[in-house]
């Protein structure tokens, strides 16, 4: 029997969509727990009896823990196989978090969100070295666009709902109720995955020359994925303060703009999806890019100029044209599969090293010259982006074998 389009190439019994859907939960329930600390600083300070600088650090220890980890968990899933991967660090993450959520003091807060910062490290990259094992090239760009979608719905509604259930259950409350919240879709997710007759199996490959040509031909797209969370990193930063000055009223207002920026930025996930599916996902790139550069070019003019409408309608098609990461992801899959882990985990870690850069460059120039200048340098890191895809056009032939 031929199977319909859109059906599990590995297993008719599990809908290609199904599994995506699955999957965007886990990452859904991630995103949300990445977020959902820095509106509670406030009230950890209060527990800890310490200052807001010091409770600041806790979002950094998560942001540095995930960051870290991405590369050492897509080598292990290369070694050890995706499903194990994926689940040891699901268990891991339930634990860290709940550590989190029960902490008696600031400094093994720091270490629980470390820790789980970690282990998130180790979720994210897998999920989509499996979305790569499992789903045809061409489907790729669109059901990676699926998991990016649950990434972004939980700046838009998890953080939220969030907020919400801590006026009930505080800031422990909450980060206990992520952890049970992952634990659940954890388990859905691996008896989704036990409906599977068969999983590609992992050849032990690792010759030294097969680690230089996976970084020949995946420097290009690590270079635009750095490029394009640096831009966001620049612009995200200081968006708010500059909405707030430029005459949004107050915060109330300011949450519906930031909403419509995470709302704009799930639609253009499910448009890149898309163009990158019928198109490629490196024509889907492209695309994305110069809008992207034009929107900054008018973000930087409109602060400039002080119009409050067009800078928040920049912002929000800025959002919308960043959402080519599952493009890029796709591309970061299409490598040899005893190599793909690694490799997206690679463009994983440059997508957050690239996001702590640009936001530290906003921190030194915001004060001193102003969101103009930064969002500006926001539409360099994209130029130097365009350029790495120029060049991975050129090097495009001679692209690995094996995918």
């Amino acid at each position: 029997m031929v199977p319909s389009k859109g059906a599990d190439p590995i297993s008719h019994s599990v809908p290609i969509r199904t599994l995506a859907l699955a999957l965007a939960v886990v990452m859904f329930v991630m995103g949300a727990d990445l977020n959902i600390v820095s509106p509670f600083l406030i009230d950890i300070s209060r527990s800890f009896h310490v200052t807001l600088a010091a409770t600041g650090w806790l979002v950094t220890a998560f942001a540095a823990g995930y960051t870290l980890a991405s590369p050492l968990a897509g080598w292990m899933s290369d070694r050890t196989g995706r499903l194990p991967t994926l689940l040891a660090g699901m268990i891991a993450f339930v634990v860290f978090e709940t550590a989190s959520g029960l902490a008696p003091t600031l400094l093994t807060e720091a270490a629980s969100r470390a820790l789980a910062g970690i282990t998130a490290g180790a979720v994210s990259p897998v999920a989509y070295s499996l979305v790569g094992d499992v789903v045809p090239k061409p489907e790729r760009p669109r059901v990676m666009a699926i998991l990016s979608m649950g990434f972004s719905a939980s700046t838009v509604a998890g953080v939220p709902l969030g907020l919400l259930l801590s006026t009930a259950v505080g800031w422990r409350g909450t980060l206990l109720a992520i952890a049970g919240a992952l634990a659940m879709s954890g388990i859905g997710l691996v008896l989704l995955l036990t409906r599977m007759s068969k999983i590609p199996a992992i050849p032990r490959q690792s010759s030294s020359r097969s680690a230089t040509e996976l970084l020949l031909q995946t420097w290009p797209q690590l270079t635009a994925s750095f490029m394009a969370f640096a831009a966001m990193g620049l612009v995200y930063t200081y968006l708010p303060t500059t909405l707030l000055r430029r005459g949004v009223p107050n915060t109330t207002w300011l949450m519906a703009v930031l909403a419509g920026y995470g709302l704009f930025n799930l639609i253009g996930n499910a448009i890149f999806g898309r163009l990158g599916e019928s198109k490629g996902a490196a024509t889907a790139v492209r695309i994305a890019q110069w809008i992207e550069i034009s929107m900054l070019a008018l973000l930087a003019l409109a602060a400039a100029w002080g119009s409050l409408a067009i800078a928040i309608a920049a912002s929000w098609l800025f959002a919308a044209s960043q959402a080519y990461i599952p493009d890029l992801k796709a591309l970061a899959a299409n490598v040899p599969i005893h190599w793909r882990g690694t490799s997206l985990a690679l463009n994983n870690t440059a997508m957050y090293s690239g996001m702590m850069v640009g936001s530290a460059i906003a921190n030194a120039v915001f004060h001193q010259w102003g969101f103009p200048l930064t969002a500006s340098l926001g539409g360099v890191a994209i130029a130097l982006g365009i350029a790495s895809m120029h060049r991975r056009r050129r090097l495009a032939p001679r692209a690995i074998q094996g995918v």
